[in-house]
């Protein structure tokens, strides 16, 4: 049985062994972490039999109008299970969803894009992913040309890659100053700050990595920070100065990072980007690529044909 809880009946603990249990574990959807990714909304959840399966909600309201949204910062999200489940259970939930919301923007994850064919879900969201088993040179030789010639041009730079030397502010200051002032980017002040909070937490609990990249000059040229994700690696969050995109900083900083993590069992996810030039710099490391299915869903046609106009004001 599937039943809808609120935020008050949810069990910390038994939610967060079902997310680190399930064939797509996810430390960012684990309970403390989606309290500050939420914020100042909140979050609800689905839940079958005793957490065998469940599925974060994060919910806003607009008026009267409840609906379910992806947080920013929060690559994936979706149906997190311990074993495979029919089609049937994915619809099951979608239901249920609607029993609750008028609609419902649902980022899922890459196990659902394995499991759920059968209900033809639209690949929306693109990430690429590297395994980082073999050893450093033979990941090296899978980089494409022109990836290996910009780290080659990096390098000749002589800028010094820094490991847990930034401060995260500042590099969130890089993002802001830069890609962070075009249009197309729609951060609030309180989105940076709930970045921060989020950002603070994984630090204090050992599953942060801040790798840095410093000119001659010593100006911070580019910046990242990596969720550790149990075997996975999440490319999280990272700025760069355009002034100083000549230095090929993040080409220096994700060879660097690659090469520390080597003959590793762990798995490199860029987190994809729906911008072309950012996607190519993924897939010039030698990463594959992974669809992400993306689900809307309204409540029935009626909220449909009423919200769709509307849905970019939400």
């Amino acid at each position: 049985m599937i039943r809808f809880l609120q935020h008050s009946e949810i069990d910390p603990e038994k939610w967060n062994q079902a997310v680190r249990n399930s064939l797509s574990p996810n430390v960012l959807s684990e309970y403390e972490l989606l309290d500050l990714l939420t914020g100042d909304d909140t979050w609800h959840a689905l839940a079958q039999d005793d957490y065998e399966t469940v599925m974060p909600l994060p919910t806003r309201k607009k008026g009267v109008l409840k609906y379910v949204y992806t947080p920013f910062f929060l690559p994936q999200m979706g149906i997190f299970y311990r074993q495979d489940i029919r089609p049937s259970v994915y619809e099951g939930f979608l239901e249920e969803i609607s029993k609750h919301y008028v609609l419902a923007d649902l980022l899922m994850n890459g196990q659902n894009a394995l499991d759920c064919e059968e209900l033809q879900f639209p690949p929306h969201f693109v990430s690429y992913t590297l395994s980082m088993h073999l050893p450093y040179n033979e990941l090296y030789s899978q980089f494409h040309e022109n990836t290996r010639r910009n780290i080659k041009a990096a390098q000749k730079q002589q800028s010094r890659v820094t490991v847990q030397e930034e401060k995260i502010p500042d590099i969130i200051a890089l993002f802001r100053t830069n890609k962070g002032s075009e249009e197309a980017v729609h951060f609030r002040e309180t989105d940076y700050a709930r970045l921060q909070q989020v950002a603070d937490y994984l630090l204090i609990h050992n599953l942060l990595e801040v790798y840095g990249v410093r000119t001659v000059d010593k100006q911070l040229a580019a910046g990242a920070l990596f969720v550790n994700d149990g075997k996975r690696r999440w490319f999280w969050f990272s700025g760069r100065d355009n002034q100083l995109s000549e230095t090929k900083p993040m080409f220096l900083l994700l060879d660097t990072y690659i090469r520390d993590h080597a003959e590793s069992d762990l798995c490199l996810d860029f987190n994809g980007s729906s911008n072309p030039n950012v996607a190519r710099l993924y897939q010039g490391f030698g990463s594959s690529k992974l669809f992400i299915p993306f689900v809307r869903r309204f409540k029935n046609h009626f909220w449909e044909m009423l919200l769709s106009p509307r849905l970019s004001k939400l």
